[in-house]
């Protein structure tokens, strides 16, 4: 697997979201591959679970990701 460079963020109002793209840009302009990935909203009280993929927007971390 080829190295990278992990950018995970949460975002609510979506300009941590917005700052996260900007980090990846700054990591592949020299040249080093960047990776974009989120994290589900969480909730004190958990009624159903979020799918494992949303809907919109970037994908989830894995335990992949992050080894």
């Amino acid at each position: 697997m080829q190295p990278y460079v992990l950018v995970l963020y949460y975002s609510k109002y979506g300009s941590t979201k917005q700052m996260a793209h900007l980090i990846a840009d700054g990591v592949e302009a020299t040249g080093v591959r960047a990776r974009i990935r989120t994290v589900p909203n969480l909730a004190t009280v958990v009624t159903q679970a979020e799918a494992s993929i949303p809907s919109e927007g970037d994908i989830y971390c894995t335990l992949d990701d992050l080894t």
